[in-house]
């Protein structure tokens, strides 16, 4: 885990190979002397990208290519705004025309960029996304039946998942939704959460005391660490009590 660079998730979506590898070219350059720490999903077409985020996968991100075949880029765009209710992923525009001004409007992008794409561009582009993100709190989305929902992670405290069920225990309240701890896992692994138990996913911010077989969260409620957790629970423990230190 990375306690220090903040996780920036970016998805290209554009079918020209050699656009979409440029840009991450550009972006794992940048990414070697950025505070953040940039992660890259390539796609060639927009249905495995909405695909992708109706299951749940989040992007901060998201470089958009107009002229997509099948299913174009504004379609997309208007797919992740009022279908998955994502107001919060920085949308970035790429095409090789101007003319598409007004049919943008309602997906409100944060840039749009012309072809051939430049480097500079797109760095700037990253830059000026990035301090939109840092203004607002990383969410969480989860899904309860048609509807996607969505929480800031600073409130999470834990997970607890049962059979094809997840507990969202919050410092409000508990949330109750299909999925598995897997899948979340896979969504929150470089936000600070950690197994306690194959049953538990902790939010690390929310242990106030570390015991040798158990945790003591913010709400006082009491987690056993599995045994054969244990000593990755303490390494975890380590980790984070070297990096306050130095």
């Amino acid at each position: 885990m990375d306690a220090e660079r903040t996780l920036i998730r970016i998805a290209v979506c554009d079918d020209n190979l050699r656009i979409s590898s440029d840009i991450e070219g550009w972006i794992m350059e940048y990414n070697k002397s950025s505070q953040a720490n940039y992660v890259v999903e390539i796609y060639y077409n927009g249905e495995r990208l909405c695909k992708d985020m109706d299951s749940g996968t989040m992007y901060d991100i998201i470089f958009l290519d107009i002229e997509l075949e099948s299913i174009t880029g504004i379609e997309v765009g208007h797919y992740i705004r009022e279908e998955l209710h994502n107001d919060d992923s920085q949308i970035i525009y790429i095409s090789s025309f101007t003319k598409y001004a007004l049919e943008l409007f309602q997906v409100r992008p944060m840039d749009f960029l012309i072809k051939p794409v430049k480097k500079e561009r797109i760095i700037k582009s990253i830059e000026t996304a990035t301090k939109l993100l840092k203004k607002g709190e990383v969410c969480f989305q989860y899904k309860q039946g048609r509807d996607w929902n969505k929480i800031y992670i600073k409130d999470i405290l834990y997970f607890k998942g049962k059979d094809r069920e997840v507990e969202m225990i919050t410092k409000d309240n508990v949330i109750i939704f299909y999925s598995s701890l897997e899948k979340v896992f896979e969504q929150l692994k470089n936000y600070n959460f950690f197994y306690a138990h194959k049953s538990f996913l902790i939010n690390y911010f929310h242990v106030i005391e570390f015991f040798y077989d158990k945790l003591i969260m913010s709400n006082q409620d009491v987690i056993k660490i599995a045994q054969t957790r244990r000593r990755e629970v303490r390494e975890i423990q380590k980790e984070y009590l070297f990096k306050e230190k130095t």
